[in-house]
């Protein structure tokens, strides 16, 4: 386990850098061939723009077993894990790209069994937003090794109980900042690390919405989370959990009859069967040799979906159909009634439909 460091980051180390506001699409040019993913809330190096589009470069670790060496148009690896390869910060470290199973990479220095990579691609500049001031933003230092210790137990968050009704939740404003320095002693720092990116935290952490603000949970054992900022005293992290149905306020959206999940488990088991499906609009393509499945420069959508599920569709359309999507702004959610003509391309697990109409 190697410990987490976070410190401030210079001024300087924000030129040129933007913050991805969403899971944005990589793409190898602008409107083109997709090569992954970004990761929200991440900051990356941009350069050229193009339209709605500029420039941006990853860079990160993978398992070298994921890639292979190559020649091909000056990279040194393609990357050949199936189902593509989360890039991250250091060797076992946090999540910063995603990268998709056959792009092309650079070769930049080594580790044990990791490799560090580099790529540059074109983002929709929509997708991206201005990085925090230099004073409020993190950075994650470069991990030091320490002792291997006992695993911890168990760990759970339970969810702090809401005070009764009528009782006051507002402290009265002549006490106020001393209100506010006992939140902040109940909320302890993260004190034993993981990876990069990753935390521990001390039993009995109270968790709040924000700063300063109300409880929502509080921790039970240690559990591990994700750093994701820091800014001054406080430390925003994600915790992952499961709570029963029959607590939830509100019930759960009900997803397609047919999802992308059961067609890649079965890919020809749907062939010409009708869906409907929400999907988030990305840009209008044109089918090239790499995707059979479609006629030579057949006019397609490519988005993300079916929504919840977080993969992506290629949706056949028409002139007009086209044109019509063509007025959507990338991200923007639709409807349709489609057909699956293919429960996958020849390279990837992305399902082909055949649209019939947008649903209104």
């Amino acid at each position: 386990m190697a410990g987490l460091l976070l410190v401030l980051a210079s001024a300087g180390s924000a030129q040129n850098r933007l913050r991805a506001t969403s899971a944005a699409p990589f793409l190898k040019e602008p409107g083109g061939i997709r090569l992954g993913s970004l990761v929200s809330g991440q900051a990356y190096a941009t350069g050229r723009t193009n339209g709605a589009h500029v420039e941006t470069t990853v860079e990160g670790w993978i398992p070298t077993a994921a890639a292979q060496a190559t020649t091909r148009d000056g990279f040194d690896l393609t990357l050949t894990s199936g189902g593509g390869e989360a890039l991250r910060s250091g060797p076992n470290g946090a999540v910063i790209a995603r990268i998709q199973e056959g792009t092309l990479l650079n070769r930049v220095g080594s580790r044990g069994t990791w490799v560090r990579v580099r790529r540059a691609g074109w983002v929709a500049r929509a997708a991206l937003g201005p990085t925090e001031a230099a004073s409020d933003r993190p950075t994650v230092a470069a991990a030091q090794p320490k002792p291997v210790t006992p695993p911890p137990p168990p760990s759970t968050v339970a969810v702090v109980t809401p005070p009764p009704t009528g009782a006051a939740t507002t402290p009265a404003p002549a006490d106020s900042g001393r209100r506010a320095d006992s939140a902040a002693s109940r909320v302890d720092a993260p004190v034993r690390s993981g990876v990069a990116g990753m935390a521990t935290l001390k039993p009995g952490t109270v968790v709040a919405a924000t700063r300063d603000g109300q409880s929502i949970a509080s921790a039970q054992g240690s559990p591990d989370v994700e750093v994701i900022e820091q800014t001054r005293d406080w430390v925003k992290v994600r915790i992952e959990g499961w709570v029963r149905a029959a607590d939830l306020a509100t019930e759960t959206v009900a997803g397609p009859r047919i999802t992308a999940a059961m067609i890649q488990q079965a890919p020809d088991r749907y062939l010409n069967q009708p869906v409907s499906w929400r999907l988030q609009f990305l840009a209008v393509q044109e089918a090239d040799a790499l995707r059979p499945e479609m006629p030579r420069g057949q006019l397609y959508v490519l988005a993300r979906g079916p929504l919840p599920e977080s993969g992506f569709t290629y949706l056949m359309v028409s002139k007009d159909q086209a044109a019509e999507f063509r007025r959507l702004a990338p991200l923007d959610e639709v409807k349709v009634d489609a057909v699956v003509r293919a429960g996958r391309t020849r390279f990837l697990p992305t399902p082909v439909l055949e649209l019939v109409k947008v649903v209104r």
